[in-house]
């Protein structure tokens, strides 16, 4: 027989509550003799031996004096496993919320009318670095018609990369690889065959990298974004100059450029200025606001 440690679940948390001798089963039912606490038939429990930080779940089907008998609980075991995936989801979340940005465009409504009339599209770029430049836009992130006095718009750190075989302007950007999902301080491997495999730890904690073994190729990286409540995964950026076989790091920076343009739509590739633009850096700050009014840009007070 084996000291054994009973815990019941109060909440969230599990709490020690009778201490005993015995021999767990996961197959028949055991009997254990309880030397401190008490237990309760119905209800279940985590049986844990001597040190182990983890035990078994299992009901207790009778208490007959100091002798409490049990079975394993499957039901319990499942729901347990269930409540441990969703905390460890919430727990992500929660993570990806603590790193996530914000940005709200306010728009006068004379503005409003005046651009909807001519049909201006709300635009949005993100700046990304291409192994040692200091950061450039070229690609429209998110391109929205159907905005109104106020629009939300957001993202996390979370990432895919793909290689394409141009980088034209005004062309929709088209992945001619497949697609990796990654995160920051993460590497994949272009391989001979032109197959980006799995994602591992490596290159700069700041951006993620390709190791090209494949031939002439521009990396391209896409973001999660969420536009007035909508979440889409969009390319941000493609690589203006194709790289041959080696190593490149493509670095996202928490910087945005929001413009109003006519025809032009989300995914398209352009390397000319944009015209009466903001730019929006949230390296420092998770939150900001802009205001458009009178065709300026200006940050409301």
């Amino acid at each position: 027989m084996a000291k054994l440690h009973i815990y019941k679940k109060v909440g969230n948390t599990w709490t020690k509550i009778a201490n005993g001798d015995g021999t767990v089963s996961t197959d028949e039912s055991f009997t254990v003799a309880i030397s401190s606490g008490s237990v309760t038939s119905g209800n279940t429990y985590d049986i844990r031996q001597g040190q182990s930080v983890t035990g078994d779940l299992c009901n207790c089907t009778a208490v007959n004096g100091k002798n409490a008998t049990f079975s394993a609980a499957a039901d319990a075991v499942d729901s347990y496993e269930r409540d441990a995936a969703r905390q460890s989801l919430a727990n992500f979340y929660s993570a990806l919320d603590a790193v996530s940005k914000a940005v709200t465009i306010l728009v006068d409504l004379d503005d409003l009318a005046t651009l909807k009339t001519n049909n201006y599209a709300m635009c949005f770029a993100k700046k990304v670095a291409s192994g040692g430049d200091s950061g450039s836009y070229n690609v429209v992130w998110q391109s929205l018609t159907k905005y109104v006095y106020s629009t939300a718009f957001s993202w996390t750190p979370q990432f895919s990369l793909f290689g394409t075989n141009v980088f034209a302007d005004t062309v929709t950007v088209t992945a001619t690889t497949n697609a990796r999902a990654l995160g920051l301080g993460q590497q994949c491997l272009l391989d001979q065959n032109g197959i980006l495999q799995p994602p591992a730890t490596g290159g700069p904690a700041t951006g993620v990298s390709m190791l090209n073994q494949f031939s002439l190729i521009h990396p391209a990286l896409s973001q999660i974004s969420t536009l007035n409540g909508v979440q889409q995964t969009t390319p941000l950026y493609v690589a203006p100059q194709g790289m041959v076989q080696g190593t490149v790091t493509l670095t996202p920076i928490d910087t945005v450029m929001v413009w109003f343009q006519q025809d032009i739509a989300t995914s398209t590739m352009f390397s000319s200025a944009r015209s009466n633009y903001t730019e929006i850096d949230l390296t420092m700050t998770n939150t900001a606001t802009r205001l458009y009014k009178g065709g300026q840009w200006s940050t409301p007070s």
